[in-house]
């Protein structure tokens, strides 16, 4: 069993990874902000179900995941943005459109593939960690990962044209 001082110590150092892999999927700084509290408290309540011969990384950000998806759930008959509706102006910075362009494509892939190419790239999880955190096999999370991202960049370059 984890402490509460043990368990503020795993998670310290997993919370700026975690804010930009809920940003990631809420798109919203605040919505982040408060998935990854919600997180962190659900995290310490469950802390008699972490097993600590597993990675805690991987433990804690399928718990994120979870809030996350929870958080959309509510809000998506409120929602009225649309990204398919977003648009960039003209004199943006590159990088807002180059962002703009990835986060379009990435809305445009099936779940099961930027799931993991989120957590993947702004969670930065382990091929270890994505396996516990998707509860998957890890050679499941290799084909997965390699399918996400030749579907990811076929998304990239039909958009372009």
């Amino acid at each position: 069993m984890v402490s509460e001082e043990q368990y503020a110590l795993l998670l310290e150092p997993l919370l700026p990874q975690a804010a930009g892999y809920a940003r990631s999927i809420l798109r919203n700084r605040d919505d982040a902000a408060d998935a990854v509290q919600q997180a962190a408290m659900r995290g310490l309540e469950r802390m008699d179900t972490f097993d600590v011969g597993r990675p805690f990384k991987g433990w804690w950000f399928a718990i994120l995941r979870n809030c996350c998806i929870d958080m959309v759930r509510r809000s998506r008959s409120a929602q009225t943005e649309n990204l398919e509706n977003l648009d960039v102006p003209a004199d943006s910075p590159p990088d807002a459109r180059d962002w703009e362009q990835l986060s379009l494509a990435m809305s445009r892939l099936p779940e099961h593939h930027r799931e993991i190419l989120q957590l993947r790239y702004f969670a930065d999880l382990s091929y270890r960690e994505l396996a516990e955190s998707l509860g998957i096999p890890l050679g499941t999370v290799m084909s997965r990962l390699y399918l996400a991202r030749k579907a990811l960049q076929a998304r990239l370059t039909q958009d372009e044209t």
